[in-house]
């Protein structure tokens, strides 16, 4: 009996050694490939060299895809108002604009849109890590949320506006 145990573990050993995480197939857990594509995503729209992105196409009933190639697509005209200082990055992810008082119409409806995009990107994620079924993607919608808004954080460029939980305003600083 012995013996067959033994042989069984060697096998499931051989057979994960044959298992390996490329740029474009991750081996990995839900939290740390959530984590993997926020680097990636943020690095590719600072223009950063990264690997592609591990999740793209279709998940469950939403393609994040879409929502991705428009934010893509947006990201120049964000990036400078994000440089001006109009509009900062929040915790959860999201863009927001730092004065709603003075603040332009094109703005708003841009960063309308970019919301509504990364709501349904940050959706996407769930089922793109196995977490896309009732109450656990509303849990893990958060997760998704707090990951890509610390890593939006991290790699912003020193000068960008950043609110935190409290809904505070500063200025990155390195």
């Amino acid at each position: 009996m012995r013996l067959v145990c033994r042989w069984c573990f060697m096998m499931v050993l051989l057979l994960l050694a044959g298992c390996e995480s490329t740029p474009n197939h991750l081996l990995t857990y839900a939290a740390q490939g959530t984590v993997i594509q926020a680097q990636r995503l943020v690095g590719q729209l600072l223009g950063k060299e990264v690997w592609p992105l591990p999740y793209d196409g279709m998940y469950a009933s939403t393609n994040i895809s879409l929502p991705l190639n428009r934010m893509q697509a947006r990201f120049p005209a964000l990036k400078a108002l994000l440089e001006s200082g109009e509009i900062g990055l929040t915790d959860d992810g999201d863009v927001a604009m730092r004065d709603t008082t003075s603040v332009s119409q094109e703005v708003v409806e841009l960063v309308d849109e970019e919301n509504r995009d990364r709501a349904v990107f940050y959706l996407g994620m769930c089922s793109a890590v196995g977490h896309g079924d009732g109450d656990v993607q509303q849990s893990w919608l958060r997760y998704v949320r707090v990951t890509f808004g610390a890593e939006w954080k991290k790699q912003a460029p020193s000068g960008w506006w950043l609110r935190n939980e409290r809904g505070e305003w500063f200025q990155k600083t390195i």
